[in-house]
């Protein structure tokens, strides 16, 4: 089954915001057996609306409206929405209450503004809106369904997951589908496709392998639409994926290799801290978003200038005017002072240019040294590294939880 996403919103257009919605709706409704075929942005015009939801019906049985559901004049979704299905208004007196309570827990008088939000077309389903205050609404003539939500992407992934989904699948005869998927690292997508060739050949067709790449990253994602067979069956097959794509497996699961890493160290109590220079706080800023990692990461040193390499991590000037800040030399002395002063098992010090400027033909944009220690043991690599300055942290985060998984010999 396909769906279509019309997302709506100037600030779309103009990339005054960034669009996450739409991926994160692709995402969810994938996982229930529905694949989106298009996603489309359009401005807060009525006739842009009228126009797309038009032609999505005339393509699909699904389609879903994010944005427009604020109480101010220039959200007109829910307007153009009765105008397109010629329906009436009314009160959902439970949206009322839900308003009430919101205003009342902040403090807040309930204006006639805000009540507005209660008002919804008279032939929609109320999708209950717990973390705001627009309800979602659903639309269902001759089993072609047109859901509507708000544009605020928190209150899109609570709707999603506790009215979209559920609802979707009370509707629609919708196939099971089961992932699995697994994370490498270091390794381009073209060279893994090209080690992947014979497992995908081999694959059924009722099974698929999605490559999902980022940053010296690529998840593999394995997916059965239709489990007609036994419970081994996928299974089966994602062991031999995991054969077939090393020596380049960094972990099994859809997570992030911070998170892998994190949940690892505060598993085996493992303490660790970072000395960062180029990388700007990045590496741990994507530790600190695991629950739990305050058991094990007392700190972090952000040395940008030499003096704080010198001050904070005492790395010897003299090292510094010999070989220059962005050397093997310096990332192993930042890794000693970081560990040092922190009493920590592991640390990791990154020291390069993330550009656009900077480089020389010695040292170009793009090179970084990274150092990471376990307890007396220190690994130091050399990366030529592209892209954007953040795409540059990206890759040297990425980079840095490979050599913490090779210093501490982690198997998966």
């Amino acid at each position: 089954m396909n769906a279509e996403i019309i997302t709506i919103g100037d600030e779309l257009l103009i990339g005054q915001t960034i669009d996450t919605n739409s991926v994160y709706l692709a995402k969810k409704l994938e996982e229930i057996g529905i694949r989106v075929s298009r996603k489309t942005a359009i401005s807060d015009s009525k006739s842009d609306i009228l126009e797309m939801l038009h032609s999505a019906q005339n393509r699909v049985n699904l389609v879903i409206i994010t944005g427009g559901l604020g109480p101010t004049k220039d959200d007109i979704t829910k307007k153009t929405l009765v105008e397109y299905f010629n329906c009436g208004w009314r009160t959902d007196q439970s949206v009322l209450m839900h308003l009430a309570k919101i205003f009342a827990t902040r403090g807040r008088e309930l204006l006639e503004t805000n009540k507005i939000q209660a008002e919804l077309p008279d032939i929609c389903v109320t999708l209950h809106n717990e973390v705001g205050t627009a309800p979602g609404m659903l639309f269902n003539e001759n089993k072609k369904i047109v859901i509507s939500l708000p544009g605020v992407p928190n209150e899109v992934h609570y709707l999603t997951e506790f009215e979209v989904l559920p609802k979707l699948q009370q509707f629609f005869n919708l196939p099971k589908v089961e992932h699995r998927t697994l994370v490498t690292l270091m390794v381009p997508e073209s060279l893994l496709s090209k080690q992947l060739e014979a497992f995908e050949s081999s694959l059924p067709e009722d099974l698929s392998l999605a490559y999902l790449p980022s940053y010296n990253c690529v998840k593999l994602r394995l997916s059965c639409k239709v489990l007609q067979k036994s419970e081994n069956y996928l299974n089966d097959y994602f062991q031999k994926l995991q054969k077939a794509a090393d020596p380049y497996v960094f972990c099994i699961g859809d997570e992030t290799p911070a998170n892998f890493i994190g949940n690892y160290l505060i598993k085996n109590n493992l303490s660790i801290a970072t000395a960062e220079s180029c990388t700007g706080g990045f590496i741990v800023n994507q530790l600190v978003q695991v629950p739990g990692i305050s058991e094990i990461l007392p700190g972090s040193i952000l040395s940008y200038s030499n003096s704080i390499k010198h001050e904070e991590l005492h790395v010897p000037q003299e090292t510094i005017h010999t070989y220059g800040a962005v050397s093997e030399e310096v990332a192993v002395a930042m890794v000693d002072g970081v560990c040092a002063k922190f009493g920590v098992n592991i640390g990791i010090a990154t020291t390069g240019i993330a550009g656009p400027t900077g480089g020389s033909p010695e040292k170009p944009v793009g090179l970084i040294f990274i150092a990471v220690k376990f307890n007396e043991k220190i690994l130091v690599k050399k990366f030529k590294l592209h892209g954007s300055r953040l795409q540059f942290m990206e890759r040297a985060n990425n980079c840095a939880m490979a050599m913490v998984k090779e210093i501490l010999e982690i198997k998966e």
